[in-house]
């Protein structure tokens, strides 16, 4: 069997056949985007996990230094990577020439027909059009419209332009919105959630910003000293692209072991609630219809961490929530205090 065969980059006929091989190839190499990177930057290659993504997830012909990066960071043999290339450059020159032949159809215009084809005598000269005929009306009658629509839109503008807002600040990636927040999906969010993981959370990196990607952007706000805003702005980029570090929290097993000894009257009601609140996961934040935050294990308001003279940060040490948990569970005897439903 030849190198042809077995080799089936050499196969691709298309670029989204190709892209299908590269993320094949990504998803054999077991790296995530942030490894991607930096492995491609210790090799001499630019290539952002935004960047990346945006490559993988489309049916376009990437760049060829895009390409460069990624399979050099994955690994691939020189020898290899100039396969991809040449197939690369063959695709490219066989889309080009198709875009070519597309565009010389649609401006070549039909020959007119200069015999009768019931005829067989000499040609004769093509029927001119009747005056009446409807296409150089509606013609010309566009023409006026987009004259108007122009002039319109051009007043608009001219009567706008005080009230214009001033121009966007820089994002924190190229491409990307200055402020995410949720709701947004993509490869500017998955660049945040793999930095947010970087920087010390467990959370799904999907690329969709939903409650999760919120809870973990507002506990490194809270951590890092930050406004707890839920969005990530440039503030927060500057914060994850440095050391800065979530300190490591108490695994299930250790929270489980505390809330027994806590509440012996009734520890598995306490773990119920803990988890029915919050997954027992201590780093959960929730925000509430009114706009209200709710804290840790037990989801303590904005209001009760400060009654307990505490901040966002400690609301979010286990030891401390489930000790004011306690606090306020001995008033009652009881788990009232906490409406869940699993």
């Amino acid at each position: 069997m030849d190198d042809t065969a077995r080799n089936p980059v050499s196969q691709v006929t298309t670029a989204g056949e190709y892209v299908a091989l590269l993320r094949d190839v990504r998803w054999r190499s077991g790296l995530t985007y942030r490894e991607i990177t930096q492995r491609a930057s210790a090799a001499g290659h630019w290539l952002p996990p935004s960047t990346l993504a945006t490559m993988l997830g489309r049916t376009t012909l990437p760049r060829e230094r895009t390409v460069v990066a990624l399979l050099a960071a994955c690994g691939t043999a020189e020898v290899e990577v100039e396969r991809w290339l040449e197939t690369r450059r063959d695709l490219e020159a066989r889309l080009g020439e198709q875009a070519r032949g597309e565009s010389d159809q649609a401006e070549t215009p039909a020959e007119p027909s200069t015999a009768d084809p019931g005829t067989t005598g000499p040609s004769v000269s093509p029927i001119p059009p009747r005056p009446g005929a409807p296409w150089p009306a509606r013609r010309w009658l566009r023409l006026a419209l987009l004259a108007v629509l122009g002039v319109l839109m051009v007043g608009a503008a001219g009567a706008l332009r005080p009230l214009a807002s001033p121009p966007v600040s820089s994002s924190p990636t190229d491409g990307c919105p200055a402020v995410l927040r949720q709701g947004m999906y993509g490869p500017c969010v998955l660049n945040l959630q793999e930095h947010l993981v970087a920087g010390g959370l467990t959370m799904p990196v999907d690329g969709w910003f939903g409650p999760d990607t919120t809870s973990r952007v507002m506990v490194f706000q809270a951590f890092g000293g930050l406004p707890v805003s839920g969005t990530a702005d440039a503030q927060l980029f500057d914060e994850l692209s440095g050391d800065r570090k979530v300190p490591a929290t108490w695994t299930r097993e250790r929270i489980g072991k505390h809330l027994r000894q806590m509440f012996p009257e009734d520890p598995t009601g306490a773990v119920r609630v803990a988890r029915c609140l919050s997954g027992l996961d201590p780093y959960r934040v929730e925000v509430v219809g009114d706009g209200l935050r709710r804290w840790g294990l037990f989801q303590l308001s904005d209001m009760e961490v400060s009654r307990f003279g505490a901040d966002r940060r400690t609301a979010l040490d286990p030891a401390w929530n489930i000790g004011t948990a306690r606090e306020i569970w001995s008033r009652t005897g009881d788990f009232g205090h906490w409406d869940c439903e699993a």
